[in-house]
């Protein structure tokens, strides 16, 4: 089998956890002896990923669609796999260009991403990318269900492929500098992830639990209202913002942390979650979200409830016997989410495409 994957960004320079996922699949698929060309539009090394395109985004995704359906015409392939909305483009004309089915992988929706207000652009080539797709891959029942509830789609198109996450063996827990418990918000700073959620938690949790630091790591377009809300909150001196962390820095916040709460208004996924699991974390979860699906021992909140996100918090904080307990668990889950099982899930579903 050979596959033409049309991606967006890749380690090391990615924005969030599109990269990462791609990365996973990728390895995953190679393993399983399947033969992946993966196409990045030449930005991304330079432009930083996502993010590093501002204004000139929706050019970029033309460009990089122009790209694809050139390369498809001389390559030889079995099957096209675009991921998300910003490959869709290049997804469609690489199908047209070389006759091959068209595998569109949704790790996210642009109302997944703008909850106060999708931009329509971006919308429209979504549903294209779902129009012309002849499988859609969904990172979650939660998506599937945003997809038959926001779109036009033929549920005979969707197949659900839960995210995976590398096995790691935890050492020693990583030395912390600081006596006090710390909770971790780690994402993107906005509007989806919920970091306002986060921080109006966090002042309820210290007036009965003082002893405690929060820390906000990750950027986006919400980091200087997210800083100025915490001083308006009161929150200086136990909230720290680290700013964008490298995937080493990553591990070891989520190795120094003793709690991970993803507060997230809509969250396809969440890659999150199992990172901090597999560092031995234990996790709160926004109930809006896909990776609750395959985490069925987490606790979980309405992303809205920050009453009851700071009482879970509080619960654990008191309790170290229960954030173990909790953690030990969560790891078991992760035993069957590896890449390894997505990707074999991704070759039968190529199968069902390609005889």
């Amino acid at each position: 089998m050979k596959v033409l994957m049309l991606g967006w960004e890749y380690p090391p320079h990615i924005t969030g956890g599109l990269g990462n996922a791609c990365a996973g699949i990728v390895r995953g698929l190679g393993k399983q002896g399947v033969d992946v060309q993966l196409v990045l539009p030449a930005e991304v090394a330079a432009q930083g990923g996502y993010a590093g395109y501002g204004h000139g985004l929706l050019q970029a995704v033309a460009a990089h669609a122009r790209r694809a359906g050139e390369l498809a015409r001389s390559s030889a392939h079995d099957v096209v796999h675009a991921h998300d909305w910003m490959s869709a483009p290049a997804g469609i004309a690489a199908q047209g260009a070389g006759g091959r089915p068209l595998v569109w992988h949704v790790h996210s929706t642009e109302y997944d991403r703008s909850p106060a207000g999708a931009d329509a652009r971006i919308v429209e080539i979504e549903q294209q990318g779902l129009d012309a797709a002849d499988r859609v891959v969904c990172v979650s029942h939660y998506t599937a269900g945003v997809l038959r509830e926001r779109f036009r789609v033929d549920p005979a198109k969707l197949r659900v492929v839960h995210n995976g996450v590398d096995e790691r063996r935890a050492g020693p827990r990583a030395e912390k500098t600081i006596p006090e418990p710390i909770v971790l918000f780690l994402g993107r700073v906005t509007l989806q992830k919920g970091p306002d959620l986060f921080l109006h938690a966090a002042a309820r949790v210290v007036q009965s639990f003082p002893r405690v630091k929060f820390v906000v790591a990750g950027t986006g377009d919400l980091l200087p209202g997210t800083i100025e809300e915490c001083a308006r909150l009161g929150l200086a001196r136990h909230v720290h913002f680290t700013g964008f962390l490298e995937p080493r820095e990553v591990e070891r916040i989520f190795a120094m942390a003793d709690l991970y709460v993803m507060p997230s208004v809509s969250e396809p996924f969440g890659l999150a979650p199992l990172e901090a699991l597999a560092l031995d974390t234990p996790v709160i979860l926004s109930r809006q979200s896909g990776v609750r699906e395959v985490l069925p021992s987490a606790l979980t909140v309405d992303s809205w409830d920050v009453q009851g996100m700071a009482e879970q918090i509080l619960a654990l904080l008191r309790s170290p016997a229960r954030r173990r307990a909790l953690a030990r668990r969560g790891k078991r889950e992760l035993e069957g989410l590896r890449w390894d099982a997505a990707a074999a899930r991704l070759e039968d579903l190529y199968a069902e495409l390609v005889p």
